[in-house]
């Protein structure tokens, strides 16, 4: 994600909460997700707890957002299988090994991809393309995504209204805080783990 994403998650709080139908709200979370999955949670968080929208409503809209989205990869997997690209840039080279893993240790593998930044792509689109049952799939998925979802709610919650209460931070911008912050430290791990030459402008 861009370091503009708390400009970001600030734009959806401010353009969720104006709005009247909470189930446009929820439509509108859902289809974040598929965006920038970070924004849409620290949204759901912050308009929960402004009160647009119940925090049952803002769960399920988040969470099937986002298993729609994981949903996705498994099709995209199956269509590597027709369209050569896609297999060249998703799937060729790693058969053999993702097949062994994947039916071996569907549930661990589900359950990691969703932890583990970038893991996730290549594990779900290997999962459409070796044609992995697909009810098994979807429940681990399922079972994944409502854990994340829940335990980064609960984190959001729970550490943003401490951020209120201490730095007198407007509430629903503190619970969107936490989140914007695990967003952020993704790429500059991954920027610090590269050989210093690499990362020398050029």
């Amino acid at each position: 994600m861009s370091w503009d994403t708390a400009a970001i998650a600030a734009f959806w709080t401010t353009a969720l909460g104006g709005l009247a139908q909470p189930w446009v709200i929820g439509l509108v979370l859902a289809l974040t997700t598929l965006l920038l999955e970070d924004v849409a949670i620290a949204a759901g968080v912050a308009v929960a707890t402004q009160g647009a929208l119940s925090w049952e409503w803002a769960f399920v809209a988040v969470a099937g957002g986002i298993a729609l989205g994981d949903l996705g990869l498994y099709g995209l997997g199956m269509a590597a299988q027709r369209i050569g690209w896609l297999r060249r840039k998703y799937i060729e080279g790693r058969e053999v090994r993702a097949g062994q893993v994947l039916r071996r240790e569907l549930a661990g593998s589900v359950l990691l991809a969703r932890v583990i930044p970038g893991l996730r792509l290549l594990t779900y689109t290997a999962c459409g393309f070796l044609r992995v049952p697909f009810l098994p799939f979807i429940a681990w998925v399922v079972l994944a995504v409502s854990l994340w979802t829940a335990g980064l709610f609960w984190f959001s919650s729970a550490l943003g209204a401490v951020i209120a209460e201490r730095w007198d931070v407007p509430v629903t911008l503190a619970v969107a805080l936490p989140i914007v912050v695990l967003a952020l430290m993704v790429p500059l791990v991954r920027w610090l783990r590269k050989p210093r030459t690499s990362r020398s402008p050029a």
